[in-house]
């Protein structure tokens, strides 16, 4: 048993490789395909966090060019995220996501999920993390006081033009597409003991 426990856990803190990801540390860069365009910006009220302290962190997609829908803007953690919350330390190496799911329900994804978005309209909302942990962090998660960089990195799943033929439920889930869509600003934060 406990060798199904400790594979399971390294497979899971390996999350990002397993993807064939790299997210490495890079500037904001909005998305482009064809004429499509659009932006994302994250915003913190306070860029100094107390360890332990729930941290609202705001989001904000906006359609800068074109017509296209968008998958779970809102964040909702029972289904797939569109993005994750990355964190890199203060030489800018690549910590892991502060939204990772780790456990607990899920539902499948379904065209309620998708919504559509003119040129120059947006949709905005909240995602949380726990000032200096690390979900799925091979070190166990915790991190020293100090000072990290903090990015919104959306993937190529957040935008579909037919999201009728993307799929849902597990349709969906079998093709998500966790490549690198587009990324937010950077914000630097401190992480303070309490």
């Amino acid at each position: 048993m406990r060798t199904h426990l400790s594979t399971a856990l390294v497979m899971i803190s390996a999350c990002s490789v397993a993807f064939g990801q790299s997210f490495e540390f890079a500037g904001e860069h909005p998305f482009k395909l064809g004429d499509d365009q659009g932006k994302i910006e994250i915003t913190l009220d306070n860029a100094i966090l107390r360890k332990g302290d729930g941290c609202p962190v705001h989001v904000k997609f906006t359609n800068t060019n074109g017509s296209y829908s968008v998958y779970n803007w809102q964040f909702a953690s029972l289904i797939p995220l569109p993005g994750q919350l990355a964190i890199y330390d203060s030489n800018r190496g690549y910590l892991g996501d502060l939204i990772a799911f780790e456990m607990g329900s899920r539902k499948s994804p379904g065209l309620t999920d998708w919504t559509f978005l003119y040129t120059g309209s947006s949709v905005a909302s909240w995602v949380g993390f726990r000032a200096g942990r690390v979900p799925n962090h091979i070190a166990g998660g915790s991190l020293p006081a100090g000072i990290y960089y903090v990015q919104l990195i959306l993937y190529n799943a957040f935008v579909s033009y037919h999201p009728y033929f993307t799929g849902t439920g597990e349709a969906l889930v079998k093709t998500f597409d966790r490549s690198e869509l587009c990324r937010s600003n950077v914000v630097k934060i401190q992480i303070v003991e309490k």
